[in-house]
């Protein structure tokens, strides 16, 4: 599924707007489902997919891939 919206941009609203007719369409089972519409970096890593979709998927969804830090966290480093 997320292969296909990598290849058919016109289709990743659908991840916002109705991820349910992806999820349909591409078969997806219902114990997964929740995962993808609402869970975690680490939720969805341990259903198995690879790290480099995982971040597009949630991009595309529009959830936070990683927690944000003040810029100074690289300042006061130095």
């Amino acid at each position: 599924m997320i292969h296909h919206l990598i290849q058919a941009p016109e289709d990743r609203r659908l991840v916002k707007e109705d991820d349910e007719a992806l999820f349909e369409r591409f078969g997806v089972p219902a114990e997964v489902r929740p995962v993808l519409h609402a869970g975690g970096r680490d939720d969805i890593h341990a259903l198995g997919v690879h790290p480099n979709l995982i971040m597009k998927w949630l991009i595309w969804s529009g959830r936070s891939t990683i927690k944000g830090f003040p810029i100074s966290y690289y300042f006061d480093r130095r």
